[in-house]
């Protein structure tokens, strides 16, 4: 079940992460690392661009799971980009967002919890449709059983699952709406 968070929960969980980043800045600094410091102030810039596009195409559960996704223990760090011209694709929220969920979900049970998990999710808003990339690193623990469960996920009506490729390190997944 999804936790229900309040405003002060949020909040205090965004402080936190801020501050998590201004120390990563100010320790870099101290040890006179400026070119390090920049890039974390460069990826900090890229990331909150990524997220105010993913606040303003209306997809309010599936911006909701991706931003706050962190603020639980998860053995899959997780990252959102959003491509292409905004549009509202709030038709497409609770949809993408099960699927998000059960993707996750799958993942976190055939994952190596002692390596470097990252599922990154990009959404490509174009002409001819919007596709989701699902993008996966890390290490798989059991690629058969996590490939038979996302097989047993039924799509919707206009939505179509494309595995593109899948390994013991990494795997890439499209999800295509039209």
């Amino acid at each position: 079940m999804e936790k229900e968070w309040d405003v002060v929960e949020v909040l205090r969980y965004a402080r936190h992460d801020w501050l998590n980043k201004l120390q990563l800045i100010k320790g870099n600094l101290a040890l006179n690392r400026l070119d390090r410091a920049n890039e974390i102030i460069e990826e900090i810039v890229n990331e909150s661009k990524h997220e105010s596009k993913l606040t303003n195409i209306n997809m309010r559960l599936f911006a909701g799971f991706v931003m706050t996704y962190h603020w639980n223990n998860h053995a899959v760090r997780l990252d959102v980009e959003v491509l292409g011209e905004l549009k509202d694709l709030s038709q497409y929220d609770e949809f993408v967002y099960n699927w998000c969920c059960y993707l996750t979900e799958a993942l976190e049970k055939y994952v190596d919890y002692h390596a470097e998990n990252y599922l990154s999710i990009s959404v490509c808003i174009e002409e001819r449709g919007i596709r989701f990339f699902f993008d996966f690193s890390g290490i798989l623990t059991d690629i058969q059983k996590l490939q038979n469960k996302l097989q047993c996920y039924e799509c919707a009506q206009g939505v179509a699952l494309v595995e593109q490729h899948m390994s013991e390190d990494e795997f890439s997944l499209m999800l295509t709406i039209s």
